[in-house]
């Protein structure tokens, strides 16, 4: 039995997929590398069989399911002690797997941190113990920085790695109806169920953001279905005041979240006047016009996209 399996779903990444595993194999810890094709036609499941070492298997689906359903198949495959995803054109830093072991040897979720490049900027840092306050993080302050479009980087981009008994002694997998927040709410449901995440401060996770709007990959349905996943969430379980007063929070952004994208939906549509009134019925939805105004200036005179 693997330390880890590392689950790689791809899609349309036939140029980075070799790389990503072979950061994956890099690391010093007994892992298999399981590369889910979810159906993407364009020679990414070729590439990866094109890996030889033994350690690499490649899993073909037959249609499109998006992240979650690529990643349970990857889940469903494994026989690790630990599960870690790993994004097709994302790395492991040397030695990530290790340092996240010995830490989280009686953990059930570890979260470490990591660079963070985007095309245009220097890598940055995101530090998963400073915002998490500690080596261990719970659900209340887990949800509570996780908001979506927030000002500042949140340990949603983190990539944990999961206990595979904790996952399946509670019938854990990715919510398949999300293609947006899916890695959330796993997490949170995983800490919800009692798990314990432990918190390695190195950054050990290259995690790579491709240039473009945010608006433009956000779209109203991917808030709408993370906001019935939430719901959803509290009513699995019997949540503590602290973690639904941080649910309260992070509901309000959704919507905050949800009436900007209309706004820019409308605006795509020429339509300007319901455009203002959907800012309008949310006033503080208006502060998000400063990911595509600080985009366009960038493009114009190589301003600096906001953080």
């Amino acid at each position: 039995m693997p330390d880890v399996s590392v689950i790689i779903a791809a899609y349309r990444a036939r140029d980075d997929i070799a790389a990503a595993i072979a950061s994956a194999l890099a690391q010093d810890v007994p892992l298999e590398v399981i590369v889910v094709d979810d159906a993407s036609g364009d020679g990414t499941a070729e590439a990866a069989e094109a890996v030889t070492d033994p350690r690499v298997s490649v899993i073909r689906l037959t249609e499109n399911g998006g992240p979650a359903a690529a990643r349970n198949a990857g889940f469903a495959a494994a026989t690790g002690t630990f599960l870690a995803v790993l994004d097709a054109d994302d790395a492991y830093r040397p030695g990530r797997l290790a340092r996240c072991l010995t830490a989280g040897a009686r953990a059930d979720v570890i979260i470490d941190s990591l660079v963070i490049e985007e095309e245009g900027r220097a890598p940055r840092t995101l530090d998963a113990t400073a915002a998490a306050g500690g080596a261990t993080l719970g659900l209340a302050d887990y949800v509570r920085l996780n908001s979506p479009m927030a000002r500042k980087d949140t340990l949603g981009y983190t990539k944990p790695l999961f206990r595979r008994a904790h996952l399946e002694r509670h019938g854990l997998s990715y919510d398949t109806a999300l293609r947006i927040g899916e890695d959330y709410l796993l997490m949170a449901e995983a800490l919800a169920v009692g798990g314990v995440c432990r918190v390695v401060g190195e950054a050990g996770y290259v995690y790579r953001r491709r240039a473009g709007s945010i608006s433009a990959r956000l779209s109203a349905a991917h808030i709408e279905a993370m906001m019935a996943a939430d719901d959803a969430f509290a009513r699995r379980h019997a949540l503590p005041d602290d973690v639904r007063a941080a649910a309260a929070s992070r509901r309000a952004a959704l919507v905050d979240t949800l009436a900007f994208t209309r706004s820019i939906d409308c605006l795509k549509a020429r339509r300007p006047l319901s455009a203002a009134a959907a800012v309008a019925r949310r006033p503080r939805s208006a502060i998000h016009y400063r990911y595509p105004i600080a985009a366009r200036l960038g493009r114009l005179f190589g301003a600096p996209s906001p953080a």
